[in-house]
């Protein structure tokens, strides 16, 4: 069985933290069958992910909407990107599913047989790799924002439940005090322990609370430093 991929030896790569950031020149099989010149993202993500992110890179940055035809490729049709040229063209992405995560090649079609490549519009070709790179920013970008903005809202969370947990044992040990005047302590006391044990689950929630947000501050770091490398990709 004929493989979908040919790679050639010309690639860029950067290593972001524990995610890689790749833009390889890879040959790959279009529509008809036949071989295309593509430059190939090779991202960490499902299908579907990538898949989204594409559509929402080309809408925002371009205001293009694309199409699905298959399972697996999606294609802009009679657009223009200037930064390639001023020629119209089908822009069509292959998503192909890797050990890894998901190959996702950009191909640029101007109609018939003709195509970016390196044989055909060699200059043109060579300006859709950072085309592609900018897509890939903008998907880790987009991942990654959303991903410390949860975290975020989990720190506050968890911060706003350590706060009612202090604000709960202040009122018990006021009633706990309350109970003791007057010599009340004995009278009292069933009162006084039931409010000790939880004042005690209290301490242990925030605690426990309190090692989470460190592990979640520890996340947020890591995703900020892979947010910081993606920024600088090019």
């Amino acid at each position: 069985m004929k493989t979908l991929f040919t790679v050639s030896l010309l690639f860029i790569s950067i290593l972001s933290h524990s995610q890689r950031l790749i833009v390889e020149q890879r040959t790959v099989k279009n529509e008809e069958g036949n071989d295309q010149n593509s430059w190939t993202a090779r991202l960490d993500d499902d299908m579907n992910t990538c898949m989204d992110s594409y559509e929402n890179f080309m809408k925002e940055k371009f205001r293009i909407k694309v199409e699905k035809e298959g399972k697996n490729m999606v294609v802009a049709k009679k657009i223009q990107l200037a930064q390639l040229t001023n020629l119209r063209m089908d822009q069509l992405t292959l998503f192909t599913t890797e050990a890894s995560g998901t190959a996702v090649s950009f191909m640029f079609s101007l109609g018939y047989d003709i195509h970016l490549g390196l044989d055909s519009y060699p200059d043109n070709f060579k300006s859709a790799e950072e085309f592609v790179k900018g897509f890939v920013r903008y998907h880790y970008e987009s991942l990654y924002t959303k991903r410390m903005k949860e975290i975020e809202e989990k720190i506050k969370s968890k911060q706003s439940d350590i706060e009612s947990n202090g604000k709960r044992t202040d009122r018990n040990n006021k009633s706990i005090a309350d109970n003791n005047k007057d010599g009340g302590a004995e009278k009292n006391k069933a009162k006084n322990d039931k409010m000790l044990r939880e004042n005690e689950t209290y301490t242990e929630d925030s605690a426990t609370k309190r090692r989470e947000i460190t592990d979640l501050e520890g996340e947020l770091n890591k995703l900020s430093e892979s947010l910081k490398k993606v920024k600088e990709f090019n």
